[in-house]
């Protein structure tokens, strides 16, 4: 069964690779992984981190991870894809 995208807005606070956990505006953190689609690379997290920019992230559960999995990224700033 295909589970249907979320959405968080949040900053990003740890990265290790292409993981990430992300700090909502409200609720709990959560951890991550980048899809291999994703239109972000594991190198530009980093970056995200350090800036403290506000992103939003489309995901999805995974049955066999303990983190969602992101579909797509973008700058909170940047609107709606």
């Amino acid at each position: 069964m295909k589970s249907a995208l979320k959405t968080m807005t949040g900053t990003i606070t740890i990265v290790q690779e292409g993981r990430f956990r992300m700090e909502p505006e409200d609720g709990q953190p959560m951890l991550f992984v980048l899809a291999p689609s994703a239109p972000v690379e594991p190198q530009d997290l980093p970056g995200l981190q350090r800036s403290q920019a506000r992103v939003i992230v489309h995901y999805k559960d995974a049955d066999d991870l303990i983190a969602g999995i992101v579909q797509d990224m973008w700058l909170a700033d940047q609107g709606s894809r």
